[in-house]
């Protein structure tokens, strides 16, 4: 069974990993072939520090393609013990994000924020002051997926230029990967410094 909607729509995101076979596709994707994740890869290897904070991991597949130190905060216990178990030289954290965010005393020098935001979307704001007010200096990326019929979310983000237009960092790198003429649908990628 892999319908994970319903799981999301509930918030039951614990449910979800352990009923669902691999409910977002991550041993299937191909990292390679999305222009997002590859910037998201040179952002990353371009610096001299590479660690990163992955924030909703998942599994640790996109953590570990990213061949980086780090650390991926999962808030899904089967989700996290995967991880894991599947990559034992990363450091997993089993953690609400925002309560993550707030606690952490670690100073990486990244953190991404990969198609997690609409999950974690009330809380952002907090999440922007606990960047601005705790890691100074570092890179924040985020990748998300936009939809043309998107109902979602559309009052704080109505679309991926209104998401580039409220962006509260310095911008280093954009990248779109639109599919549909209303340049709505698709991933976008975006990167900037932490003033």
């Amino acid at each position: 069974m892999n319908d994970y909607h319903r799981y999301v729509r509930a918030g039951k995101f614990e449910e979800m990993w352990k009923e669902c076979d691999d409910p977002w596709n991550e041993k299937g994707e191909c990292y390679e072939a999305s222009p997002c994740s590859i910037a998201t890869k040179y952002l990353i290897r371009a610096q001299d520090q590479v660690t990163t904070c992955s924030l909703g991991s998942g599994l640790g597949r996109h953590l570990d393609w990213l061949n980086v130190s780090g650390c991926g905060v999962e808030l899904s216990e089967t989700a996290y013990r995967t991880a894991a178990f599947l990559y034992p030289w990363l450091t997993f954290e089993h953690a609400n994000i925002v309560n993550f965010m707030r606690t952490n005393t670690m100073a990486f020098p990244n953190f991404l924020f990969r198609e997690i935001l609409w999950y974690i979307l009330p809380d952002w704001a907090e999440v922007v002051d606990i960047l601005k007010t705790k890691h100074q200096g570092a890179l924040a990326i985020v990748e998300l997926s936009f939809y043309d019929n998107q109902k979602y979310g559309l009052d704080y983000f109505n679309g991926p230029d209104d998401f580039i237009a409220k962006w509260p960092f310095t911008i280093e790198k954009i990248v779109r990967e639109h599919t549909t003429k209303q340049q709505r649908e698709g991933r976008l990628m975006i990167a900037g410094r932490v003033p």
